[in-house]
């Protein structure tokens, strides 16, 4: 029996079938580029110069219903479907290398060319930026793996451009220019993801499992491995697609770090970029580029708190791009700011008084290492740690060492390097002095029929060594020792003159001078009979 068909069937078939016509038509529509006819034109003439195989050409006639393939009207548009036309290869340029990388394991420099097959690779700290035909540019960071699966344009077509890449693993940065014209393609592949773009600023990071897209500007087209709509991701939105799952929905990515009240002078040849705290951030990234675009970024780190630290960059001017990641590991909206390295020449490591140590008061003498490139040292001294109670100065000393003297009290005290060439380089940090004001003169003793008794004025946890000698330059010694109490006894002696000396030894192994040489006078023992004298001349 045959179906019944009614007019609401036909209807509903013929839409159907409308539809499909639609979808198809605007397909061909984007795959296709229009072509302006030129004086002396003719189809089978465009056939020889566009096709990729030149007997199409009535191809051509049909979809654009040209009556006369010899004579068409100079200035008319002919549709050309791209998958007719004859591809023209093009080439990548390098135009930034840092820290190594490779094509096809061969090291890559600055203006070198790469095509399409090229894989490229760039190892744990490099960077390298293309530049496309178009202007677009692509910055592999470090640790990436990309393959350039489609670089080309269309013979006879020259504001068309076609682009893949293939991001086995790694991160990429990429600023496209507006594609020209329906049938450009910019695309990313990933292995759980395709991301089509039309003109746009966006970051893609690969691994095995997941792939993950953040939108600096513009609008890009995410397609997952698995069967699915696909998602536009917009400006300052962010997803990820894991291996064998739906794209995720777009999130909003964290807002970028507050800049504008961080340094801007770093002194140190490790930089210590310190951020203010994004909320809902668990990690931070940061980097640093010779270029306000980030085309020639040169050293970047990572963090899960919002201490950054990058070592190993010369002195110069700088860009610094600063980020937060949220718990999915997408990262966020940029912040940069232009910096100073200057570092060089270091200041020199300090030898005597140790940091934060101690000295005796009257000639302190202070002691550093040469630093190579040096020609001469600044050197300041202050009572407090802004330098603004100033108690010396000397920016030209030739040598690594100086004798100042100084009064009791608490100091501060810095060094710097200058070149030959009157380059300065930073302060190092300053370094505490405690200047001990000199051991006081001993009490005299006491005196019992064996023994002498000391003591003196001390502090906790100190120690003391003691010389007792019969001369005044302590050549001639008759006891030596330490005790662990300021107090000392010892045996009486004969009769005459001796001296005592004594010097502190603080908890913190600080020894410190040893007090003025006192003299002590021993007295002569009488005999009884010269004590019961007078007693005798009254009997």
């Amino acid at each position: 029996m045959q179906p019944k068909v009614t007019i609401r069937r036909v209807l509903a078939v013929g839409l159907a079938a409308f539809a499909l016509m639609g979808a198809s038509a605007a397909r061909a529509a984007e795959d296709a580029v229009h072509y302006v006819v030129q004086p002396g034109d003719t189809l089978i003439g465009l056939g020889q110069t566009l096709l990729q195989n030149p007997e199409r050409w009535p191809t051509i006639q049909r979809l654009n219903a040209v009556a006369d393939p010899y004579r068409m009207p100079v200035g008319r548009n002919l549709r050309i479907p791209v998958t007719m036309l004859r591809k023209e290869p093009r080439e990548a340029r390098v135009v930034h290398v840092s820290g190594g990388a490779s094509a096809d394991g061969q090291p890559l420099a600055v203006d070198q060319k790469v095509s399409v097959g090229a894989r490229l690779v760039t190892p744990a700290e490099g960077f390298m930026t293309l530049e496309l035909p178009d202007g677009s540019r692509l910055t592999l960071q470090p640790q990436s793996d990309v393959r350039i699966d489609a670089l080309h344009g269309f013979k006879g077509v020259d504001d068309v451009q076609r682009a893949t890449f293939d991001v086995r693993q790694g991160r990429i940065e990429t600023e496209v220019k507006p594609q020209a014209g329906p049938a450009a393609r910019y695309r990313i592949h990933t292995p759980t993801a395709v991301i089509g773009v039309r003109g746009t600023s966006f970051r893609v990071a690969s691994e095995a499992d997941q792939s993950r897209a953040e939108m600096r500007s513009g609008t890009v087209a995410v397609r997952g491995d698995k069967p699915g709509r696909e998602i536009a991701l917009k400006q300052g939105f962010g997803l990820v697609a894991r291996a064998g799952q739906a794209v995720e929905a777009p999130v909003p990515l964290l807002p970028s770090p507050k800049v504008a009240d961080m340094a801007t002078l770093y002194e140190r040849p490790d930089m210590r970029i310190q951020l203010p705290p994004v909320a809902g951030a668990v990690g931070y990234r940061g980097q640093v580029a010779q270029d306000a675009d980030f085309t020639r970024i040169v050293a970047e780190a990572k963090a899960s708190g919002p201490d950054l630290k990058i070592a190993g960059l010369p002195d110069g001017q700088y860009f610094l791009r600063v980020r937060a990641v949220d718990s999915r590991g997408l990262e966020g909206r940029d912040a940069d700011l232009a910096v100073r390295l200057k570092a060089r020449p270091e200041p020199p490591f300090i030898n005597a008084p140790r940091p934060n140590g101690k000295a005796g008061a009257g000639e302190v003498k202070f002691a550093w290492a040469q630093v190579e490139g040096a020609a001469s040292y600044r050197f300041e001294i202050a009572r407090d740690a802004g330098f603004t109670d100033i108690v010396t100065r000397d920016h030209a000393l030739a040598d690594s060492a100086a004798a100042v003297p100084l009064e009791a009290g608490e100091y501060h005290w810095r060094l710097a390097s200058t070149r030959a060439d009157g380059d300065r380089g930073p302060w190092g940090d300053p370094v505490g002095l405690t200047v001990r004001p000199p051991m006081a003169e001993v009490p005299a003793p006491a005196f019992d029929e064996d023994n002498m008794l000391f003591a003196w004025g001390g502090e906790p946890g100190q120690k003391f060594d003691y010389q007792f000698a019969d001369d005044a330059e302590f050549t001639r010694l008759v006891a030596s020792g330490q005790v662990t109490a300021p107090e000392l006894v010892l045996p009486k002696p004969g009769a005459g003159a001796y001296f005592l000396r004594i010097r502190a030894i603080d908890a913190d192994g600080f020894v410190g001078g040893y007090s003025a040489g006192q003299q002590v006078i021993v007295p002569a023992e009488l005999p009884v009979w010269m004590l019961l004298a007078p007693l005798l001349i009254f009997l």
